[in-house]
């Protein structure tokens, strides 16, 4: 039987994903947008959080990316040059991969005989052969799991084939460059959290988004170097009216478990780091730091001071 053998990461963000995805505005000349923003330094969105002795930067990412893109920024490199502690999403290690694989195992695999085809009407199940087939994978094998797991291989599968890979994210590329400078790395959630914000979701809650999955399959590519273009340059104001939003009416379901109950969790964290007088990094998908449950609001509204970072003293 075929898994996946691959970081916890990569398999927290499809599901919600497909959503994002199916919710994007290709509309506009983005590739106008991009060089109009490199001429006035404009890089990915980051975020500075003080009190009176800690500061702690929010750093949103996209998880997959395409090889040539050139997103470090010096106004990046100088906040990880000033703190000495990096959280991410989840842990990265050999012992969660492990993790992973056996979670994925118990939670995406039918035991009882069932096939994921039988769950489908006759388009869909057409709609699920031409995914297969073009995302190269065998369609007997996706037969096995659960819509959740389905959906998550036909993804990373399809973005694969086109370069657009977790290893070019800067997510990877963050946690390599900490690894280097020998930083502090901490995870802000473990293995666990996606299996339980999304595998123990209702199963028409996976349906639908495993139906939007392959219903958007042909655009995958396409949509997601939308939203990377838009991410390279911090247009946040795109991404949360054209993307973000639209994603969380089409599942508020998923929406909730994904991203507003953990922007919950990671405060009380991060608000516990901040009691002390170091200072840190959060590399997290640029979805938690977007509208009134992102982390920047969540922190204005404990009282910490926010403010976007755009350092045009730095050119980029």
């Amino acid at each position: 039987m075929m898994m996946i053998k691959k970081s916890p990461l990569r398999l927290l963000f499809t599901v919600l994903m497909t959503a994002l995805l199916s919710a994007c505005n290709q509309g506009g000349r983005v590739d106008d947008k991009v060089a109009a923003s490199h001429a006035r330094y404009d890089g990915p969105a980051m975020w500075k959080i003080t009190d009176h002795d800690s500061t702690l930067y929010l750093f949103g990412t996209v998880h997959l990316m395409q090889p040539d893109i050139n997103w470090q920024r010096r106004d990046m490199q100088a906040a990880f040059d000033d703190v000495g502690i990096l959280f991410f999403e989840t842990p990265d290690d050999e012992k969660s991969v492990l993790q992973t694989s056996i979670l994925q195992r118990e939670y995406g695999v039918y035991t009882n005989g069932e096939r994921l085809s039988d769950q489908l009407d006759g388009i869909n199940v057409n709609r699920l052969t031409a995914a297969a087939y073009n995302a190269e994978v065998p369609l007997a094998r996706l037969e096995n799991f659960k819509p959740w797991l389905a959906a998550d291989i036909l993804t990373v599968a399809g973005a694969d084939i086109a370069g657009l890979r977790y290893e070019n994210s800067a997510d990877a590329q963050m946690r390599i460059k900490a690894i280097t400078a020998k930083k502090s790395i901490r995870a802000l959630d473990t293995v666990e959290t996606y299996f339980e914000a999304v595998a123990k979701q209702p199963d028409w809650v996976q349906m639908q988004a495993f139906e939007e999955t392959i219903k958007n399959f042909n655009t995958l590519v396409s949509d997601t170097k939308t939203i990377n273009a838009a991410w390279l340059i911090g247009n946040t104001e795109r991404l949360e009216t054209d993307v973000l939003i639209p994603a969380q009416e089409s599942s508020p379901e998923l929406y909730a478990a994904l991203f507003t109950q953990r922007n919950k969790k990671w405060v009380k964290t991060l608000d516990e780091f901040m009691n002390g007088d170091t200072n840190a990094m959060v590399v997290a998908g640029i979805g938690h730091m977007l509208g009134e449950g992102g982390l920047p609001t969540r922190f204005e509204d404990l009282g910490f001071t926010v403010e976007r970072v755009r350092r045009l003293d730095l050119p980029n």
